[in-house]
């Protein structure tokens, strides 16, 4: 300040800046680096000013931290961050303004004593916009960005406020709030879905997750064990979010096909939400602590070094909680298009397209070339025993890396430059990005009582780019098996050939370049990388040894070099009903996968537009992926025939026992054609945010199974009998949400 005139840089509110977007790109990039400071540095100042006034011992220093943080709050104030101000533009501003709430609160005599305590409530109370709280909810869910950046604010200013009635109302406001939106959300609505996905952008986001989940968490630790505390069911949607969250990560990285618009490998779930789920009781509320999630916590936890996961870590270990053992098994989030196999330390996770959800998301500057991630892909996460898990120990960096051969996906070869996404703005529903559907109903996964399960999808790719491209997919996990089939490959793309990609790895060291340099093809049936998986391919493949791959970075599109090793199946130029088929047995030997490809546990029992069926010999499984309502008998064991599409699979226990599992992957979020609109023969780009249907719940689709012999079982509401002979007997399973549905049957 000199001469009554402060100088100084400015502080700005990003959202202003995107009146600049179609005039300046990347438009934040240039309005951060020219102007001032954002809201967001602003608190994040004010919030370790107030830690550390909290955490001070010597008074000079804590009068020291008390004249800084009134300045601040002074002049913040008089910037207009106070009751009633909306900036010109009163959007997400709650990530802008979300550190002021801890702020705040922490400096709560502070501010009492400044005479500023009731003025800071209700600049708190107005941007929080805690007076919503008095709305009754009438429907479940919430946006996950209220949970992120709200959801803390509006409890922290109802606790700045002193006793009252009134602080009470709050608090029963904010407990009936935050149970409605937990509870699982119809359709493609926020936050927490009846399968376990943490949905944002109406999807299965994990990115954004994170970030709802340390609002939610907080809170339902904050209330808990008070007449304020949420249900059971809000309570149990939330840890379920946190249950798949653990399982499809691993160990703590979300997979790249799960990264939304971020493939960059440096996602990762949040351990210390574990620990406040821990903390706050089992849903039910019979015990006090929830040890299930407190293991969780202390494996995923392991080598966090915060000084909170620190004091937290020795706290659940007081409660006799201990590591748990890595999550096996196989998890199917249909509200995801997901599937997950996981035995010992790996996992393989598939991911897929429908038209209700959406296979990418791009922005500009965010995903350029990753839209093939949604095209079935299987990334298979892994390390050497006694390793943690990460994208790098699974042959996977960004440097170097073909986005055209993501591993699992069939998809047409470009130049990066026709691969780089465009991106636009499509209508008054959207913003500047891209987030394109398939037209097809049939995309998403089975699991049998979180043993094994299967995959399924009908691939055909908008018209934006080649939407004469089809495949039918599937993947058949029988324990540490996947087998993974293709059929009806075809596009009249003459240019560029059409590969699937069985393998593409990096080489990170000196010893896996070594191991690749030195590598024997054989037979050319059996192959193993330098990671310990093992691949098996009957029909011929293109093996590329090490090369030097040139690529670019997936947001500042910066070239990018790296040592690879990738095998695929050519499917040539305009490819018309090209096929494949291959498995992949992780964690394995050189002498083990050559004796499968000698003699294979499993049988390909029919593969075609119609149907993908496979039985395992080893686990006495036959898998179904059913796109067409068959015209004939199934092949391969009980189940003779279906009335329409579905994923099944029979385990038989014994000669007189089985288990069977059906699901339909349609969501039904509508039935009938698909609703895209058409102009001169193709589809047109459309946001999913126009779409109506997105609030839509999930329609009942009744699925009747005929399978051989007499069999007896114990119905329910959703699996009835409909018709019983001396040699076949007929099942309905009235099926939702694209859930599983079992049933144990006995001759």
């Amino acid at each position: 300040k000199k001469k009554g005139i402060i100088t100084g840089k400015a502080i700005w509110f990003v959202r202003h800046a995107e009146a600049y977007e179609r005039m300046i790109s990347p438009w934040d990039k240039h309005i951060l680096t020219r102007t001032g400071y954002e809201m967001t540095d602003y608190f994040t100042l004010m919030q370790r000013i107030a830690i550390a006034y909290n955490n001070a011992v010597e008074d000079a220093d804590k009068d020291e931290l008390k004249k800084m943080f009134l300045l601040m709050y002074e002049h913040i104030t008089d910037q207009g961050v106070c009751w009633g101000s909306c900036w010109g533009n009163i959007h997400h501003y709650g990530y802008s303004v979300r550190n002021m709430y801890a702020a705040y609160f922490l400096m709560k005599n502070v501010l009492k004593e400044a005479g500023k305590l009731d003025e800071a409530v209700q600049t708190m109370l107005w941007y929080s916009q805690t007076n919503e709280l008095y709305t009754k909810p009438v429907e479940n869910g919430i946006d996950m960005d209220t949970f992120n950046t709200a959801s803390i604010g509006c409890m922290s200013s109802i606790l700045l406020m002193d006793d009252s009635p009134e602080k009470v109302r709050y608090l029963r406001s904010c407990g009936r709030w935050l149970d409605w939106g937990c509870r699982p959300a119809k359709g493609l609505d926020d936050s927490f879905k009846i399968d376990g996905s943490g949905y944002h952008h109406c999807n299965n986001y994990p990115g954004y997750s994170v970030g709802g989940l340390n609002g939610a968490t907080q809170m339902i630790y904050i209330l808990s064990g008070t007449e304020f505390g949420v249900g059971q069911l809000a309570h149990q949607t939330v840890k379920n979010a946190l249950m798949a969250m653990r399982f499809f990560c691993n160990k703590i990285h979300f997979p790249l096909a799960l990264s939304g618009r971020h493939p960059n490998g440096t996602g990762k779930l949040t351990p210390i939400h574990y620990a406040f789920m821990t903390l706050a009781g089992t849903p039910d509320g019979t015990q006090q602590y929830d040890k299930e999630m407190g293991n969780m916590y202390m494996r995923l936890a392991d080598g966090a070094n915060s000084t909170l996961d620190k004091k937290m870590k020795l706290k659940i270990q007081m409660l006799g909680c201990a590591p748990e053992d890595d999550p096996q098994g196989n998890l199917a989030l249909s509200y995801g298009c997901t599937s997950v196999q996981r035995r010992d330390n790996w996992s393989a996770v598939v991911r897929g397209t429908s038209r209700y959800l959406w296979g990418a998301e791009h922005y500009v500057g965010e995903n350029l070339y990753g839209r093939y991630l949604g095209y079935g892909s299987m990334q298979i996460l892994t390390a050497p025993k006694g390793e943690n898990v990460t994208p790098k120990s699974s042959g996977w960096v960004q440097n170097g890396f073909d986005w055209n051969h993501i591993p699992g996906t069939t998809a047409i070869v470009l130049p990066l430059e026709d691969l780089k996404a465009k991106i636009r703005n499509v209508d008054i529903s959207s913003g500047v990005e891209e987030m394109l559907y398939s037209d097809e109903a049939f995309a998403g996964g089975l699991s049998q009582r979180g043993v094994n399960g299967n995959f399924g999808m009908k691939l055909h790719e908008h018209d934006k780019y080649n939407g004469s491209m089809r495949a039918r997919k599937s993947y058949h996990f029988f324990d540490n098996t996947i087998v993974c089939l293709g059929t009806g490959i075809e596009n009249i793309v003459d240019q560029h050939p059409t590969e699937t990609t069985v393998f593409q790895v990096a080489a990170t060291d000196s010893k896996a370049e070594n191991y690749w340099k030195d590598y024997k093809v054989g037979d050319g049936k059996s192959w193993l990388d330098n990671l310990g998986t093992g691949y098996y391919t009957p029909q011929p493949v293109k093996f590329s040894g090490l090369v030097k791959q040139e690529s670019r970075t997936e947001d500042t599109d910066k070239p990018t070099e790296g040592m690879w090793a990738s095998l695929v199946f050519d499917h040539g130029k305009a490819p018309k009903n090209a096929s494949y088929e291959y498995a992949v047995i992780p964690n394995t030997t050189r002498e083990q996968i050559d004796a499968f490809a000698a003699a294979p546990t499993y049988k390909v029992l029919r593969a075609d537009n119609q149907a993908h069926i496979v039985s395992s010999d080893a686990t006495h499984t036959v898998s179904y992926v059913l796109f067409e309502t068959p015209k004939d008998m199934l092949p391969g064991g009980p189940l003779l025939k279906t009335d329409t599409t579905c994923l099944a699979m029979v385990r038989m226990v014994s000669a007189k026992k089985m288990l069977l599992t059906v699901a339909q992957p349609d969501l039904a979020l509508y039935r009938g054609p698909s609703d895209d609109v058409y102009k001169d023969g193709k589809r047109v780009e459309r946001s999913v945010y126009s779409r109506p249907w997105r609030h839509n719940p999930s329609l009942e689709i009744p699925v009747r199974v005929t399978l051989l012999g007499k069999w007896n079982f114990e119905g329910n509401e959703a699996i009835k009998l409909v018709e019983q002979t001396n040699k076949t007997t007929t099942i309905e399973f009235v099926c939702k949400d694209g859930l599983s549905f079992n049933v144990e049957l006995e001759k």
